[in-house]
């Protein structure tokens, strides 16, 4: 068998070089241009949300208002007299009589330590040499 040499078969277009620089530049180029465009629907998007808050923070100051509007009505001096005549309640007729008790109560004080007459709160003991030095050192008081 014989082999003929054939030249080989060059394409009709050569392909060029691919240039990076240029690549690079046209991804740069369209991320360029696609950023504007992301943050101002970011934007548009935080101004609905900015608006329904808006909105939301002036119904709850609606109500709000109206809340403070009932609690003023209920607290009225005439209400709070008709309320007590339909509970039964009447206005005292004589000056209060107030009592003085010079015996002390229970052993076990039913009140806090600082309101009883006479109470001392105790000093604690003289604190360890490591503590003064650390108090010292980093000015704690």
């Amino acid at each position: 068998m014989a082999a003929i040499n054939l030249p080989r078969a060059r394409p009709a277009v050569p392909l060029p070089k691919l240039n990076w620089w240029l690549v690079a530049g046209v991804v740069l180029l369209g991320v360029g241009s696609t950023l504007p465009v992301l943050q101002n629907s970011a934007s548009t998007a935080r101004g609905f949300d900015i608006r329904a808050l808006e909105a939301e923070q002036a119904r709850l100051r609606t109500d709000i208002s109206l809340l403070e509007a009932d609690v003023a009505r209920l607290t009225t001096i005439d209400r709070i007299e008709r309320r007590a005549a339909q509970l039964g309640l009447a206005r005292a007729g004589e000056p209060p009589i107030f009592v003085e008790v010079d015996v002390p109560g229970p052993a076990p004080a039913q009140i806090p330590t600082e309101y009883l007459p006479g109470s001392v709160l105790e000093e604690p003991g003289p604190r360890p040499g490591w503590q003064n030095f650390l108090s010292k050192l980093f000015f704690w008081d």
